[in-house]
Protein backbone atom coordinates (compact mmCIF):
# COMPACT_ATOMS: atom_id res chain seq x y z
CA UNK A 1 0.00 0.00 0.00
CA UNK A 2 1.23 3.38 -0.89
CA UNK A 3 0.99 6.00 1.34
CA UNK A 4 0.85 10.02 0.74
CA UNK A 5 1.32 12.55 3.71
CA UNK A 6 1.20 16.56 3.06
CA UNK A 7 2.54 18.31 6.11
CA UNK A 8 5.70 17.26 8.02
CA UNK A 9 5.14 18.89 11.16
CA UNK A 10 5.57 16.95 14.75
CA UNK A 11 2.78 14.72 14.14
CA UNK A 12 3.43 14.28 10.58
CA UNK A 13 6.98 12.77 11.86
CA UNK A 14 5.82 10.21 14.14
CA UNK A 15 2.79 9.70 11.63
CA UNK A 16 4.72 8.32 9.00
CA UNK A 17 7.33 6.75 10.54
CA UNK A 18 4.66 4.37 12.13
CA UNK A 19 3.51 4.00 8.29
CA UNK A 20 6.52 2.55 7.46
CA UNK A 21 6.00 -1.11 8.23
CA UNK A 22 3.00 -1.02 6.34
CA UNK A 23 3.80 0.11 3.21
CA UNK A 24 5.65 2.91 0.82
CA UNK A 25 5.21 6.54 2.67
CA UNK A 26 5.70 9.75 0.21
CA UNK A 27 5.92 13.16 1.94
CA UNK A 28 5.10 16.59 0.64
CA UNK A 29 6.34 19.18 2.53
CA UNK A 30 8.48 22.78 2.00
CA UNK A 31 10.34 23.13 4.98
CA UNK A 32 12.25 19.95 5.89
CA UNK A 33 13.71 16.47 5.03
CA UNK A 34 14.54 13.15 6.54
CA UNK A 35 17.05 10.61 5.49
CA UNK A 36 14.22 8.10 5.98
CA UNK A 37 11.89 9.24 4.65
CA UNK A 38 10.88 10.12 0.68
CA UNK A 39 10.02 13.73 -0.12
CA UNK A 40 8.50 14.01 -3.40
CA UNK A 41 6.08 16.62 -5.50
CA UNK A 42 2.66 16.93 -4.60
CA UNK A 43 1.72 15.61 -7.57
CA UNK A 44 3.17 12.09 -6.91
CA UNK A 45 1.83 12.28 -3.40
CA UNK A 46 -1.51 12.84 -4.48
CA UNK A 47 -1.18 9.70 -6.36
CA UNK A 48 -0.72 7.13 -3.45
CA UNK A 49 -3.59 5.18 -2.12
CA UNK A 50 -4.18 7.25 1.22
CA UNK A 51 -3.28 10.52 1.28
CA UNK A 52 -3.03 12.16 4.87
CA UNK A 53 -3.38 15.83 4.96
CA UNK A 54 -2.03 16.40 7.92
CA UNK A 55 -1.10 20.86 8.08
CA UNK A 56 -2.45 23.20 10.28
CA UNK A 57 -6.48 23.30 10.81
CA UNK A 58 -6.10 27.12 9.55
CA UNK A 59 -4.69 26.14 6.49
CA UNK A 60 -6.58 23.19 5.41
CA UNK A 61 -9.06 24.18 3.16
CA UNK A 62 -5.82 25.77 0.90
CA UNK A 63 -3.74 22.21 1.14
CA UNK A 64 -7.07 20.51 -0.17
CA UNK A 65 -7.61 23.25 -2.85
CA UNK A 66 -4.17 22.28 -4.21
CA UNK A 67 -4.49 18.67 -3.60
CA UNK A 68 -7.81 18.40 -5.70
CA UNK A 69 -6.01 19.41 -8.97
CA UNK A 70 -3.86 16.54 -9.15
CA UNK A 71 -5.64 13.96 -6.96
CA UNK A 72 -6.44 10.15 -7.93
CA UNK A 73 -9.80 9.51 -8.52
CA UNK A 74 -9.35 6.59 -6.06
CA UNK A 75 -7.40 7.64 -3.40
CA UNK A 76 -8.41 7.42 -0.05
CA UNK A 77 -7.93 11.36 1.38
CA UNK A 78 -7.46 11.50 5.33
CA UNK A 79 -7.80 14.12 7.83
CA UNK A 80 -6.34 14.13 11.56
CA UNK A 81 -7.32 17.48 12.85
CA UNK A 82 -8.28 17.91 16.05
CA UNK A 83 -11.45 19.33 15.24
CA UNK A 84 -13.96 17.67 12.96
CA UNK A 85 -16.60 19.78 11.78
CA UNK A 86 -14.69 21.88 9.67
CA UNK A 87 -12.32 19.55 7.92
CA UNK A 88 -15.44 17.38 7.15
CA UNK A 89 -17.23 20.25 5.71
CA UNK A 90 -13.80 21.55 3.72
CA UNK A 91 -13.64 18.19 2.16
CA UNK A 92 -17.43 17.32 1.39
CA UNK A 93 -17.40 20.60 -0.24
CA UNK A 94 -13.68 20.75 -2.52
CA UNK A 95 -13.44 16.87 -3.26
CA UNK A 96 -15.73 15.11 -5.74
CA UNK A 97 -19.13 13.80 -4.23
CA UNK A 98 -17.44 10.19 -5.65
CA UNK A 99 -13.89 10.79 -3.76
CA UNK A 100 -13.20 8.64 -0.84
CA UNK A 101 -13.17 10.52 2.47
CA UNK A 102 -12.50 9.88 5.66
CA UNK A 103 -12.45 11.79 9.37
CA UNK A 104 -10.01 10.93 11.68
CA UNK A 105 -8.65 12.49 14.82
CA UNK A 106 -5.15 10.44 16.54
CA UNK A 107 -6.04 10.77 20.51
CA UNK A 108 -2.25 11.14 20.93
CA UNK A 109 0.78 12.70 19.61
CA UNK A 110 4.75 12.64 20.06
CA UNK A 111 5.09 13.44 23.75
CA UNK A 112 2.28 11.14 24.94
CA UNK A 113 3.73 7.83 22.39
CA UNK A 114 6.88 8.85 23.81
CA UNK A 115 5.89 8.71 27.51
CA UNK A 116 3.70 5.31 26.57
CA UNK A 117 6.63 3.87 24.82
CA UNK A 118 4.77 3.43 21.85
CA UNK A 119 1.51 3.55 20.09
CA UNK A 120 -0.03 0.54 21.66
CA UNK A 121 -3.51 1.30 23.42
CA UNK A 122 -3.90 4.81 22.21
CA UNK A 123 -7.16 6.10 20.82
CA UNK A 124 -7.92 6.97 17.39
CA UNK A 125 -11.64 8.73 16.63
CA UNK A 126 -13.24 7.55 13.18
CA UNK A 127 -15.60 9.56 11.59
CA UNK A 128 -16.94 7.58 7.89
CA UNK A 129 -17.95 9.70 5.53
CA UNK A 130 -17.96 7.75 2.16
CA UNK A 131 -18.97 4.23 1.73
CA UNK A 132 -16.55 1.77 2.98
CA UNK A 133 -13.56 0.56 0.08
CA UNK A 134 -10.76 -1.60 0.06
CA UNK A 135 -8.62 1.80 1.38
CA UNK A 136 -10.71 2.07 4.42
CA UNK A 137 -10.74 -1.72 5.40
CA UNK A 138 -7.08 -1.63 4.83
CA UNK A 139 -6.42 1.09 6.89
CA UNK A 140 -8.62 0.26 9.82
CA UNK A 141 -6.62 -3.04 9.56
CA UNK A 142 -3.22 -1.26 10.10
CA UNK A 143 -4.90 0.92 13.22
CA UNK A 144 -5.77 -2.23 14.85
CA UNK A 145 -2.32 -3.78 13.91
CA UNK A 146 -0.57 -0.69 15.60
CA UNK A 147 -2.35 -1.44 18.54
CA UNK A 148 -4.23 1.85 18.13
CA UNK A 149 -8.18 1.79 19.44
CA UNK A 150 -10.69 2.98 16.96
CA UNK A 151 -13.90 5.37 18.37
CA UNK A 152 -16.62 5.80 15.50
CA UNK A 153 -18.77 8.90 16.16
CA UNK A 154 -20.06 11.89 14.93
CA UNK A 155 -18.26 15.07 13.78
CA UNK A 156 -20.19 16.93 16.27
CA UNK A 157 -20.62 14.92 18.99
CA UNK A 158 -16.64 14.27 18.21
CA UNK A 159 -15.94 18.55 19.05
CA UNK A 160 -18.79 18.78 21.48
CA UNK A 161 -16.38 16.16 23.77
CA UNK A 162 -13.32 17.71 22.26
CA UNK A 163 -14.28 20.76 23.68
CA UNK A 164 -14.01 19.79 26.97
CA UNK A 165 -11.06 16.55 27.03
CA UNK A 166 -8.78 18.73 24.96
CA UNK A 167 -10.11 21.99 24.52
CA UNK A 168 -10.29 22.89 27.98
CA UNK A 169 -7.16 21.14 29.29
CA UNK A 170 -4.84 23.40 27.11
CA UNK A 171 -7.21 26.38 27.74
CA UNK A 172 -5.80 25.84 31.19
CA UNK A 173 -2.18 24.76 30.32
CA UNK A 174 -1.98 28.20 29.03
CA UNK A 175 -3.01 29.96 31.52
CA UNK A 176 -0.68 27.83 34.46
CA UNK A 177 1.99 28.16 31.54
CA UNK A 178 1.99 32.49 32.90
CA UNK A 179 2.24 31.42 36.43
CA UNK A 180 5.72 29.96 35.60
CA UNK A 181 5.48 27.06 38.44
CA UNK A 182 7.99 24.39 38.50
CA UNK A 183 8.78 21.24 40.48
CA UNK A 184 9.94 22.28 44.45
CA UNK A 185 10.29 20.50 47.63
CA UNK A 186 6.85 21.35 49.02
CA UNK A 187 5.09 19.90 46.74
CA UNK A 188 1.33 17.83 46.55
CA UNK A 189 -0.29 15.19 44.54
CA UNK A 190 -2.14 17.33 43.50
CA UNK A 191 0.36 20.39 42.73
CA UNK A 192 2.32 17.81 40.45
CA UNK A 193 -1.40 17.51 38.42
CA UNK A 194 -1.44 20.94 37.73
CA UNK A 195 2.51 20.86 35.96
CA UNK A 196 1.66 17.76 33.84
CA UNK A 197 -1.05 19.91 32.69
CA UNK A 198 1.21 22.96 31.64
CA UNK A 199 3.88 20.26 30.55
CA UNK A 200 0.91 18.93 28.42
CA UNK A 201 1.16 21.77 26.58
CA UNK A 202 4.88 22.79 26.67
CA UNK A 203 5.86 21.53 23.18
CA UNK A 204 2.51 22.25 21.26
CA UNK A 205 2.38 25.69 18.86
CA UNK A 206 -0.16 28.31 19.47
CA UNK A 207 -0.92 28.64 16.12
CA UNK A 208 -2.46 24.68 17.14
CA UNK A 209 -4.08 25.91 20.27
CA UNK A 210 -5.68 29.05 18.50
CA UNK A 211 -6.90 26.58 15.73
CA UNK A 212 -8.96 24.08 18.01
CA UNK A 213 -10.81 27.07 20.04
CA UNK A 214 -11.43 28.74 16.86
CA UNK A 215 -12.59 26.08 14.78
CA UNK A 216 -14.30 24.23 17.32
CA UNK A 217 -17.93 25.93 17.76
CA UNK A 218 -17.92 24.43 21.31
CA UNK A 219 -15.30 25.27 22.85
CA UNK A 220 -16.63 29.66 23.71
CA UNK A 221 -19.19 28.36 25.88
CA UNK A 222 -16.92 26.19 27.96
CA UNK A 223 -14.06 28.79 28.36
CA UNK A 224 -16.70 31.37 29.47
CA UNK A 225 -18.51 28.71 31.65
CA UNK A 226 -14.84 28.33 33.27
CA UNK A 227 -14.04 31.68 33.47
CA UNK A 228 -17.37 32.78 35.41
CA UNK A 229 -17.21 30.44 37.54
CA UNK A 230 -13.44 31.35 38.85
CA UNK A 231 -14.83 34.93 38.72
CA UNK A 232 -17.42 33.53 40.65
CA UNK A 233 -15.27 31.23 42.84
CA UNK A 234 -12.91 34.53 43.68
CA UNK A 235 -15.67 36.46 45.34
CA UNK A 236 -15.60 34.46 48.01
CA UNK A 237 -12.33 36.48 49.44
CA UNK A 238 -13.60 39.93 48.69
Amino acid sequence: MKFGIVGFGRFGQLWAHALLSFGDVLVYDKKTSDSSIKFTCLEEVAQADVVFVLVPISEFETSCMEIKRVLKPTSLVVDCCSVKIHPVKVMKRVFSPSQPLLATHPLFGPDSVKKSGGLMNHKIVICPLTPPQDEHEQLHSIFKKMGLIPLITTPDEHDEQMAHSQGLVHFLGRGLQALNLHQQELATPDFNALLNINGMVANDTWQLFFDMHHYNPYTREVRQKLISQLVNVNKYFE
